[in-house]
């Protein structure tokens, strides 16, 4: 069953149920309102008979005969007289109900009684009341105008219920359809996308009601899914292009060696120790690739780590594997992270500093409260390029003969994230590039 079909039968049970209250609640007032009417009729008239405000019944015959006598009464009541023997003396024709109650009213007053009888098969609604040292009256009258009053009350509700059910059923479906049309509209276009698998396509929005938001969230949704895309398809195109290097020259050197069976034995270790170098790059671009395409992992726990003790302890595991000289300005500072990650940044920006000095050249570490920098004294970063850098396998033209993946800064920029930090390029006293990170400190 479609969302039309479905409000539309909403609506008809909702106007069928509202119908039927409404008319059950006319139904019940009526019925109590009806018996009041009824109720006070009985007891004026009683009360009338009782005072003695209406004529005597005519053709009254001796108490002593057991016959009752038929007394004239006005035709929209039914009368009966008791004696103080609970005998009855006279009545309008109807011979009505007698019981112990009415009896205890015969010869002492009391409060009258009301009730409803049944007589030859018709209900009567039926007062006894005592009359002053006579006996009682008993005054009734028929039930069957007033029921078949409330039979058609009750059939015109009915009647209302399905008309009511039937109109809005009608508003609903014609509602839905209106209402469900921007819905339809979207879900063709999601249809579309799902079995096209274009992503770049928009998926139509109008309004500012909940319809509209979801249509825009659908678009914000697209949007992600092609950036994601296109950004999946750059990382295996730049690894192919990163690999494809490497791989060749490996392959060139493989099969030199394999043509050069006589080579001399110092022309083939160099040539062994080259292949050594390339496979040793590949497996660092390998590793860089694993870890930007695995980025989408939950990261550790933040606990407070001492940044200048990661920055000191990067620094010597830097210095023993390069051999470079490098200069540190360390001041104690704490920030919620992870040690591990925030020393894979360290050592990332000292290898960028180290790829890009000449031999010889200083590097600086500045580390304190303003963040993490290191300082270099290579060609430097121009300005229009400062902010590419930290983009995944970006290299400038005059760097891709260089060693390297162009993902160091790119993985840099993915742990400084996962910190709340911002990376930053500027230029160096030292005349080339100052790279670094901020991260927010602990609250001391």
């Amino acid at each position: 069953m479609g969302l039309g079909a479905r409000l539309a039968l909403g609506f008809a049970v909702v106007g069928v149920v509202a119908a039927l209250l409404v008319g059950g609640a006319s139904y019940a007032t009526a019925d109590r309102q009806v018996m009041a009417e009824i109720d006070g009729f009985l007891e004026e008239r009683a009360a009338e008979i009782s005072d003695g405000r209406r004529d005597e019944p005519r053709d009254r015959r001796d108490r002593s005969s057991r016959e009752p006598v038929v007394v004239a009464v006005s035709p929209d009541a039914e009368v009966q007289i008791l004696d103080r023997d609970g005998e009855i003396v006279s009545n309008t024709g109807l011979l009505l109900p007698v019981d112990d109650t009415d009896l205890e009213l015969t010869h002492q007053d009391g409060r009258s009684i009301l009730r409803t009888v049944t007589v030859g098969g018709h209900e009567y609604r039926m007062i006894t009341d005592h009359l002053n040292g006579e006996g009682a009256v008993q005054v009734a009258r028929s039930l069957d105008e007033s029921a078949s009053l409330l039979d058609a009350l009750q059939t015109r509700t009915l009647v209302t219920a399905g008309v009511v059910a039937v109109l809005a059923a009608v508003a609903g479906w014609v509602l839905a359809q209106r209402t469900t049309r921007p819905l339809r509209v979207l879900t063709n276009a999601v249809d579309d996308v799902a079995e096209t698998r274009d992503f770049g396509v928009s998926v139509p929005s109008t309004g500012r009601d909940e319809v509209g938001r979801l249509g825009e969230g659908f678009n914000r949704m697209l949007k992600a899914i092609q950036l994601s895309q296109e950004q999946q398809r750059r990382l295996v195109q730049d690894a192919a292009h990163e690999l494809r290097t490497p791989l060749t020259s490996v392959t060139a050197n493989v099969d030199w060696l394999i043509r050069a069976a006589d080579a001399d034995p110092a022309t083939r270790q160099e040539t062994l120790a080259g292949v050594r170098r390339e496979v040793a790059e590949l497996n660092h671009v390998m590793a860089e690739i694993i870890e930007l395409a695995t980025d989408s992992h939950e990261p550790p726990p933040a606990v407070p780590v001492r940044l200048d003790a990661v920055v000191d302890s990067a620094v010597e595991a830097f210095i023993r594997r390069s051999g470079r000289d490098v200069t540190t300005q360390v001041f104690p500072v704490t920030v919620m992270g992870d040690a591990e990650s925030l020393a894979r940044a360290v050592t990332n920006l000292l290898g960028n500093a180290d790829k890009y000095s000449p031999p010889g050249t200083p590097i600086a570490v500045e580390a304190g409260p303003g963040g993490v920098f290191v300082d270099d004294a290579g060609p430097g970063i121009p300005a229009q390029e400062r902010r590419r850098v930290f983009d995944r396998f970006y290299r400038r033209d005059q760097d891709r003969a260089e060693a390297g993946s162009g993902l160091g800064l790119s993985i840099v920029a993915g742990i400084v994230e996962q910190h709340g930090g911002q990376v930053a390029v500027t230029e160096s006293v030292l005349g080339g590039a100052r790279v670094g990170f901020r991260i927010p400190l602990v609250d001391r």
